[in-house]
């Protein structure tokens, strides 16, 4: 064997083997923990899929709750079922987006603002529903009790301001977690729970707000018009005010004074100026020296300080607010005090309207032919809305209040806009807003009207519908509203005061005239009104934009009438706002079909 044969050393065959295992078991470990790193990261995907899951069936509730959810039906708890299930779905997506195995992603560049976001959003959102059935739990239980005395009646209204109060400062403190640079689906969660929060926010700032205001109103000493209107001869959102009086309020107690006919209180020429958007279209009529015009637009908050001027210049007294209610809030009423006499009669929810739009002027009508001829009878049948509301606002003040139902009963009235306030105190007009009785059209707001120029009551037998439609062109949408006008008027039955013609007109028995009015958004331009035979208004109307035209149905007839208008692209949406009218409108926009019975929302 050779030196160099002698030299070499030859490595054991089981070290050779061992280097292998070495390098094998590096591998195992190496796959092992990317195995961990992958079902790791695969079971962290899960728990966020879970959450966005349950989390997304949570909103749905939420936002189904939401719908119509005002402070009336908030206090009321009318959605309490849905939020529990909505609370149980957001807890479980907040324990799956709070799961210990997402907290390290939390530190990763971009994917932890991903992971921070989710949790962020889930927590809120469970914050979000326990503060919502909180609220309406500890709400319906003071709601519970039945208040039997004014200064009861006051402590509750405290007490439902304090529990708005404190829902709203928990929501405020609400955290939506980072909003930048999310990816798309998580940025249109986001999107869409803000929005929920915020009509969450403003729900229980409403009820804050309106029990507050109406607390201090019942607290007194408050003076306020009420204004009674009659829907059988209407105006814009409202029926033509007729009977005029004030309500005192003092420690939860109220006393309404005697009632008497507005033609009573006339005023010259002068009294009270009439400017602005109100006075430019509809000036022509003198609203403020005949109160018969002075609904003629649906902005009550022009009607409401309009009234109180004309009040004081012709009273020397002054007044808080004002108050319109019709035939449908009397029935609210009555059904809350019980049945009432008037001169013989029995009232209760059941005759109500039908007595006021209707009996009323079959009863006093002394000849049929000459709604003139008995002057006094006429007189004692112009202030009967009047006496009838007087009869049931003192027995509403006798008798203990079942609130809960109260608060349902009213709520129905005041969505269809048959129950209007205004204040010139800041607090009790934000009350007013708050619980959607202050008659303010919204900036998208959509309103169809008829006001009765023929001095009958024939809006009761008026069949109105409108279809809306919509189509794009050019900057934005052109939206079309057909409205179909029906006289239904019997022929028989009804009395002159009912079915005209007023002396001295050129009409005929159970023929319509009147005004068309469509208030539409203030943002609509291009505004056309086909079918009515003279345009007598047109342009801004508080909040809203009118075009206004004159029109006549004889008995029998159907008429047509075409509304259109543009609006920029972005404004895909209308609110649809009752007009008060009795029988309501109704209305068609593609497969949907509703009454007007409160507000409706179109978006496309």
């Amino acid at each position: 064997m050779s030196t160099y044969d002698r030299d070499v050393t030859v490595p054991a065959a089981s070290d050779a083997g061992s280097s292998r295992r070495r390098k094998r078991r590096r591998r195992l470990v190496v796959l092992g923990v990317v195995a961990m790193l992958l079902a790791w990261s695969a079971v962290a995907g899960y728990q966020l899929v879970q959450a966005k899951t349950e989390a997304q069936a949570g909103l749905d509730k939420l936002r189904s709750a939401q719908q119509g959810l005002d402070a009336a039906a908030l206090i009321r708890g009318k959605a309490l079922p849905t939020m529990r299930r909505a609370r149980t779905d957001f807890d479980r997506a907040a324990s799956d987006a709070d799961s210990s195995l997402l907290t390290p992603f939390e530190f990763l560049p971009y994917v932890g603002r991903q992971v921070r976001s989710v949790k962020a959003l889930t927590r809120g959102a469970s914050q979000v529903v326990h503060v919502g059935v909180s609220t309406m739990e500890q709400s319906t239980k003071q709601l519970a009790a039945r208040t039997k005395s004014g200064p009861d009646r006051v402590a509750l209204l405290r007490r439902l301001g304090t529990v708005g109060g404190d829902a709203s400062a928990e929501l405020e403190r609400v955290s939506l977690g980072p909003g930048e640079a999310l990816v798309g689906p998580l940025a249109k969660a986001r999107a869409k729970f803000a929005r929920q929060l915020d009509k969450a926010r403003r729900a229980v700032s409403d009820v804050s707000a309106a029990a507050t205001g109406i607390a201090q109103m019942a607290q007194g000493p408050s003076k306020y018009l009420l204004l009674a209107a009659n829907n059988g001869e209407m105006r814009a959102g409202s029926g033509m005010l007729l009977s005029v009086g004030v309500l005192t309020v003092d420690k939860g107690q109220f006393s309404l004074g005697e009632m008497k006919s507005v033609g009573q209180y006339e005023l010259p020429p002068g009294a009270v100026p009439v400017s602005g958007d109100f006075g430019a279209r509809w000036g022509w009529l003198q609203p403020t020296e005949d109160w018969r015009y002075l609904a003629m637009s649906p902005q009550f908050d022009v009607t409401g300080s309009l009234a109180a001027q004309m009040w004081k210049a012709k009273t020397g007294e002054s007044v808080d607010g004002v108050l319109a209610l019709d035939a449908v809030a009397m029935k609210a009423l009555v059904k809350a005090s019980g049945p009432v006499e008037v001169d013989g009669t029995r009232i209760d929810s059941g005759n109500v309207v039908h007595e006021i739009l209707f009996q009323q002027y079959q009863d006093y009508a002394a000849s049929r032919n000459d709604p003139e001829a008995d002057l006094p009878a006429n007189q004692a049948r112009r202030e009967r809305n009047g006496v009838i509301a007087r009869a049931i606002v003192d027995q509403l003040d006798r008798v203990g209040w079942d609130i809960a139902n109260l608060v349902d009963d009213l709520r129905g009235a005041a969505r269809g806009r048959h129950l209007l306030f205004w204040s010139s105190r800041p607090a009790q007009q934000r009350a007013w807003r708050a619980a959607g009785v202050a008659g303010i059209l919204p900036h998208d707001g959509f309103m169809v009207s008829l006001e009765n120029r023929g001095g009958n009551k024939l809006d009761q037998f008026l069949g109105v519908g409108v279809t809306v439609s919509h189509r794009a062109v050019a900057g934005g949408s052109e939206v079309t509203a057909q409205i179909t006008v029906t006289n239904l008027a019997p022929s028989v039955g009804v009395s002159r005061y009912v079915q005209g013609p007023y002396p001295f007109s050129d009409l005929v028995a159970g023929e319509y005239q009147g005004i068309l009015a469509v208030n539409m958004p203030a943002v609509a331009r291009n505004a056309t009104l086909e079918g009515v035979s003279k345009i007598v208004a047109a342009g801004a109307d508080g909040s809203t934009r009118v075009v206004a035209g004159n029109l006549r149905v004889v008995r029998g007839e159907t008429r047509q009438y075409t509304l259109r208008f543009t609006v920029p692209k972005g404004y895909e949406t209308l609110e649809v706002v009752p007009s008060a009218r009795y029988p309501a409108i109704r209305y068609h926009a593609g497969r949907e079909t509703w009454d007007d019975e409160g507000p409706h929302p179109l978006h496309w």
